[in-house]
């Protein structure tokens, strides 16, 4: 079996801009920077003899190239709800292509059981609180809630492999797709 997930990557030139945000919450596991990147379908446990028929069909996802930029944060669950923080998340503006995008690849795969579920918010997780967040999460959402890394090009989405290991899960590209101009 291959744990498998759909992304796109953050620019090798805006992950220093993105992981100076990654420090100052008490009992936060940060992302690390090399791993940042934008989820557009989790498929889990994948049998290897699927591979060959996942890869032919995402290379049949056409959509242009666009543009994107890391603006604001939050959480999830949303702050004032009844349960704890889980995820802290730099939001991404505009939204809209990735969900054109997010559309394409759940056109060639079929319906994406999660998206049913949740919907989908793209962002990129800075964070996750294993237990609940202490008081110092309302402070760094306060002090980097205008937070704008500026703007960059997706020019491709890519079907990553993930190894879960003790020091943390390992990420390696197994194909990327380009996007179209």
């Amino acid at each position: 079996m291959l744990r498998l997930f759909i992304a796109v990557d953050l620019p090798a030139e805006l992950r220093p801009v993105v992981a100076r945000l990654l420090q100052g919450i008490g009992g936060a596991r940060w992302t690390r920077p090399e791993q940042l990147h934008i989820t557009l379908r989790f498929l889990g446990d994948t049998p290897e003899d699927q591979l060959v028929d996942l890869r032919a069909r995402l290379r049949q996802v056409r959509i242009p190239h666009f543009e994107l930029a890391p603006r604001g944060m939050g959480v999830f669950p949303p702050v004032g709800g009844r349960k704890p923080a889980r995820v802290l998340w730099l939001g991404l503006d505009p939204p809209e292509p990735l969900a054109a995008l997010k559309h394409a690849v759940d056109g060639v795969l079929g319906p994406d059981p999660e998206t049913a579920k949740r919907g989908f918010s793209p962002h990129l997780t800075l964070a996750r609180f294993p237990t609940r967040p202490r008081n110092d999460l309302d402070t760094f959402l306060g002090e980097h809630a205008g937070f704008d890394g500026g703007r960059f090009m997706v020019n491709n989405f890519h079907l990553y492999r993930s190894t879960l290991r003790p020091q943390g899960a390992l990420h390696e590209i197994v194909e990327s797709y380009p996007l179209r101009a």
